[in-house]
């Protein structure tokens, strides 16, 4: 009989960040390319609508879906010559105020638009659903466009996305393990305030998990931790960068911070949990005889588990010319050299297998991250 351990189970996390999600679309198409195919996708905000583009579509569909999706949120910057003209640095900043400004007025179609009169009195009563300064009513009908929701819900990926309970202010997972998924679950999870609308489910209204949880890796971690686990985490915030030198650099660092706070700290309490369970049950095999029938001593040595859990994380380095309304910024240059960019550390990722090495065995959970390229 063969002691060969079973394949481990593939999970996608894909964390949110509005505009930046193109890069989670380049690093899918990596993993895709070369036979890398999540058994579980799990995704807060954008990341809820890439993973409900990458679950919901059979395997041969994917990219595709995924890219009609970017092409249709991206716009064209009627001023982007003038960023590669002789005075391009001086340019910059009003390019990408005016491409500001056209988001904030005019929205972005497939996704959302403005809702007239919203900002007139922002303490006039109204329904609920109405409290925001958009309407997403567009998102709705394009994810009904390009993903098959049937599919979603009974093929083999599982599909798991976050948002926060509004009354209660806790964090709930839809699973199609679960429930029947609908786009409606994708758009609370996306769900912004107060830019964009709650979003009603079952007569409870929801907003976007990341407000909670920007990286929803925790419920991961709950299920790997009795069974081999290669998890890709897909961040499109970084934590290290450098400290600002203006305004507009100490804007955009601090949204770096809060949205990719948590997610150092809850891997390293994971890493922390998964190695004492794997000490355990190295304890245990090394009861004497004596000990082995003791209740106590059998319910201790339960807590034990041999799997391991291999954590890639890739994460996102923000563009020199990006600025704070980056994760707003759906230029279609943009939106394409972050795909591109993704395509690139997920092949890196890829050629370093790093997850492949046997690790020591009292060790449980491993957390790769791909070195800075110089």
């Amino acid at each position: 009989m063969s002691s060969r351990r079973p394949a481990p189970h593939n999970v996608l996390v894909l964390q949110g960040g509005g505009a930046l999600g193109a890069y989670q679309g380049g690093v899918y198409e990596a993993l895709a390319g070369q036979g890398l195919l999540p058994d579980w996708v799990v995704g807060t905000s954008i990341g809820a609508v890439n993973g409900a583009l990458i679950a919901g579509n059979p395997p041969e569909r994917r990219v595709a879906r995924l890219r009609e999706f970017w092409q249709r949120v991206g716009h064209d910057d009627p001023l982007a010559p003038l960023a590669a003209s002789p005075w391009g640095a001086w340019f910059m900043p009003w390019i990408g105020a005016a491409d500001l400004l056209g988001t904030v007025t005019l929205g972005i179609p497939g996704f959302f638009q403005p809702r007239p009169g919203s900002a007139l009195n922002i303490n006039l009563p109204v329904p609920t659903r109405d409290a925001s300064f958009y309407d997403t009513a567009p998102l709705r009908a394009t994810l009904k466009e390009l993903v098959d929701f049937d599919y979603l819900n009974d093929g083999p990926m599982r599909c798991s996305v976050c948002a926060v309970e509004i009354a209660s202010g806790e964090l709930v997972t839809f699973d199609s393990r679960r429930q029947e998924l609908t786009p409606e679950h994708i758009m609370a999870s996306g769900a912004l305030p107060p830019g964009f609308p709650p979003v009603i489910i079952d007569g409870k209204a929801y907003w976007d998990g990341g407000i909670y949880s920007n990286t929803p890796v925790d419920i991961v971690m709950d299920d790997a931790e009795r069974r081999d686990t290669l998890c890709f985490m897909v961040d499109l915030w970084d934590p290290s960068e450098a400290e600002p030198r203006s305004i507009s650099d100490a804007m955009a660092r601090q949204k770096d911070i809060q949205y990719a706070s948590r997610t150092r700290e809850h891997l390293e309490d994971h890493r922390t949990m998964q190695n004492l369970r794997r000490a355990v049950e190295i304890l245990a095999r090394h009861l004497p005889d004596t000990g082995r029938g003791d209740k106590t001593l059998r319910a201790l040595a339960g807590l034990g588990c041999t799997s391991t859990i291999n954590i890639v994380r890739l994460i996102l380095k923000s563009d020199p010319e990006d600025g704070y309304n980056k994760d707003v910024d759906f230029s279609r240059e943009r939106l394409r050299r972050r795909w591109q960019l993704g395509v690139h550390d997920g092949g890196r990722a890829l050629r370093h297998k790093a997850w492949l090495q046997p690790l020591p065995e009292p060790v449980g959970m491993v957390i790769h991250e791909l070195p800075q390229e110089e």
